[in-house]
């Protein structure tokens, strides 16, 4: 990025809101004594092709890309028929050792995960 753009009054609100929600999303974590935040990855189903009146699916979009912090997404089995349905969990910075072992642990014990009807089997 250019000098310049860092002069940007729109850059430096943006740095600003950024590091504001970062302290905001630590704080509740370490109010709750957590070392993880867990939600769905999405809100709405995804849109129909030519669809632009109804929400898109806001896909994984809520806290890991304003704030930096790392975060895994696993199955968590279907919705809307055969749609398949995720949860993100979220960490602290640099806490991805942590958040493996968690999405592990919960995919191994839910085995939400199966591979689409289409798939060929693996010789």
């Amino acid at each position: 990025m250019r000098s310049k753009d860092r002069q940007n009054p729109d850059y430096l609100h943006n740095v600003e809101v950024a590091e504001r929600l970062r302290g905001i999303v630590l704080k509740a974590m370490d109010d709750a004594g957590v070392d993880a935040l867990v939600y769905p990855t999405f809100r709405y189903p995804p849109r129909l092709i030519g669809d632009l009146n109804t929400p898109d699916g806001a896909n994984s979009r809520t806290l890991s890309p304003p704030t930096g912090f790392p975060a895994f997404a696993v199955p968590i089995g279907f919705s809307y028929g055969e749609l398949p349905a995720g949860l993100q969990f979220l960490g602290r910075p640099f806490s991805e050792p942590t958040l493996i072992k968690l999405s592990y642990a919960y995919e191994q014990t839910t085995k939400h995960r199966r591979p689409p009807k289409t798939t060929p089997p693996l010789r």
